[in-house]
């Protein structure tokens, strides 16, 4: 069984923009765009990695190594199942009949008594909190994630190396940005 990126999401979580304002930047001020660009995107794997979902659209590919009960789809929340597909005997992919399964919930159940095919299967999909364009997408994401992710980020650009040293440093306490992302787990 094996998941992987079929294709990354075209958008991150939060804009650019505001993530200067979190950085105290000018909006006119773009020599650090760049770096920023490369803070929010790495503070936003590091998110997905620790709540185990997808935030913004994109596209996942399941391989399993049998086909039995219902499918958990990880990396939610679901919004389509683009290709069910099975491998058949002589070693070539084939669809599944879509009237045969349904998708609910994240998982891929079978519908009207019917069985699936004998062999592995592979399922691509779409996962993230909304499809659309960039403004409707981000709009969907919770605010404890983007705060979790501006704070991320701007620590990051606040502390460009790995040690400080000479210099007092304190987390905030009690897990007060990772609580943040609490209500958003994915518990498999």
């Amino acid at each position: 069984m094996g998941i992987r990126l079929v294709a990354a999401a075209q958008y991150q979580p939060v804009p650019l923009a505001l993530l200067k304002t979190q950085c105290h930047l000018e909006a006119s001020f773009t020599a650090e765009d760049a770096t920023l660009a490369v803070y929010l995107a790495a503070a936003t794997d590091q998110c997905q990695q620790r709540i185990g979902r997808s935030i913004m659209l994109q596209t996942w590919q399941l391989d399993v190594d049998a086909l039995i009960g219902e499918i958990w789809l990880p990396w939610p929340d679901v919004m389509s199942l683009a290709s069910a597909q099975y491998l058949d005997g002589s070693g070539n992919w084939q669809e599944i009949d879509a009237a045969t399964y349904g998708l609910s919930d994240g998982r891929v159940r079978l519908v009207g008594g019917a069985q699936w095919p004998i062999g592995p299967g592979r399922f691509i999909y779409t996962a993230g909190y909304a499809a659309g364009d960039e403004a409707t997408q981000q709009a969907a994401v919770p605010a404890g994630i983007k705060a979790w992710i501006l704070l991320a980020a701007a620590s990051l650009y606040a502390n460009r190396e790995a040690v400080a040293t000479g210099v007092a440093v304190a987390a905030l306490p009690d897990r007060f940005a990772d609580g943040f992302l609490d209500a958003h787990k994915v518990y498999a």
